[in-house]
């Protein structure tokens, strides 16, 4: 090849270069899951990245699952048939996110994901929130394979759906509008204590409310064996003025199977809730949803039977609802309307408060799976133990 032709192939590569610089966007998150091609966004034509998250199955043209072959070589399901639990996880501080399994022993399992997906408007979340999955089950090919994403249970021979991408703000006392977790600066997170039966997460972030910036503390700690994980998050006024807010923790959990609200039907201490409403949370300080029908809907009790719990702990006593939407109240005038429809909700909302400069606030929860009455087959909250918890 002569020193023209040589030239002219440089030229075509360099300019095949400029284009792919141009129109594609590489993203590296460093989870290295595999080689994944979605359509762009941002004045992008395309995206290549890392890593799928959660929603991005909707631009997603095609890829290479790496991961998932990688994760069967390291940890080979024969260690799920030890008897002992003990929990295993992933987790990535620079991008801040990834997911802990709690091995029950028998095959059985509780998994939990954190921040692997992007919210409703297209944004990346990081740090502690639960939600999203594995590329292998977002893509969703395989029948139910999103029963494995956010937060499930594996009983052995298949999946259960416990938890959603939650629902979490803070919201202004002046315009009400919502602060999301996808619009709070990520400052980073680390992994404060890491055992065979203990795990301690630990993510922050910066947000302005009013003006006003404030720091938030998030810690998760997961116990091998129990059937949920306690969450903790401090916010402090970093400002030189007062800041009010209301801060909101929700989700339409789709409890049973990915997708679908059928059978789920409120529950707290005092019993079974089939309408929306709200919780006496001076008398009750847990609630969650049961796979069992709502005849108030034209259910009949033909569900998996499995439940889900939040319990909030604290003088401050937040409000506690049922409704059949995340944008809905649950006041409803002159009406008895039963929980029913996709979208059935449970919100936690700490209404507004104030924090002076140097002020902070803290809200703690235990979020998970109940157990059940061998007798009736009715929900039971596990004991939740705060014990070295931040």
């Amino acid at each position: 090849m002569n020193r023209k032709m040589i030239k002219v192939v440089l030229i075509l590569l360099g300019t095949l270069l400029a284009v792919m610089l141009a129109t594609v966007r590489f993203n590296v998150t460093g989870n290295y899951e595999g080689i994944y091609l979605l359509e762009g966004k941002a004045g992008y034509l395309f995206e290549l990245k890392d890593d799928l998250f959660m929603n991005e199955e909707r631009r997603y043209i095609g890829g290479v699952d790496l991961g998932h072959a990688i994760r069967s070589l390291k940890h080979p399901f024969k260690a799920d048939a030890l008897q002992e639990p003990y929990l295993s996880y992933a987790w990535n501080e620079r991008a801040g996110d990834g997911y802990i399994r709690n091995h029950f022993g028998g095959g059985k399992q509780l998994l939990t994901y954190l921040s692997r997906f992007v919210d409703d408007g297209g944004k990346e979340v990081f740090g502690l929130f639960v939600g999203g999955g594995l590329p292998e089950h977002v893509r969703g090919r395989i029948k139910h394979a999103k029963n494995e994403t956010g937060m499930a249970f594996f009983d052995g021979a298949r999946w259960h759906h416990l938890w959603c991408n939650t629902n979490e703000a803070l919201f202004s006392s002046r315009s009400f509008v919502p602060l999301y977790p996808s619009s709070w600066k990520f400052l980073g997170s680390r992994v404060l204590h890491n055992a065979k039966d203990d795990l301690i997460l630990e993510s922050t972030h910066e947000v302005a409310i009013d003006g006003v910036p404030l720091r938030i503390d998030r810690y998760a700690q997961f116990r091998a064996g129990e059937t949920y994980f306690v969450l903790s998050q401090y916010i402090t006024n970093i400002g030189d003025r007062p800041a009010t807010y209301s801060y909101l923790y929700g989700d339409e959990p789709w409890l049973g199977e990915y997708g679908s609200s059928d059978g789920n039907v409120g529950w707290s201490a005092d019993g079974l809730h089939k309408y929306v409403g709200e919780l006496d949370t001076s008398r009750v300080h847990y609630a969650g949803f049961f796979d069992y029908g709502n005849d108030a809907a034209g259910e009949k009790h033909i569900y998996s039977g499995i439940a889900d719990f939040i319990e909030w702990f604290g003088e401050r006593r937040p409000r506690a609802y049922f409704t059949n939407g995340p944008f809905e109240g649950p006041q409803v005038r002159g009406k008895r309307l039963p929980l029913a429809g996709n979208a059935r909700f449970i919100g936690i909302l700490w209404g507004m408060q104030t924090l002076a400069p140097d002020q902070t606030a803290a809200y703690t929860m235990a979020i998970g799976m109940a157990d059940r009455d061998a007798k009736t087959g009715f929900p039971l909250k596990p004991a939740v133990d705060l014990k070295n918890f931040p």
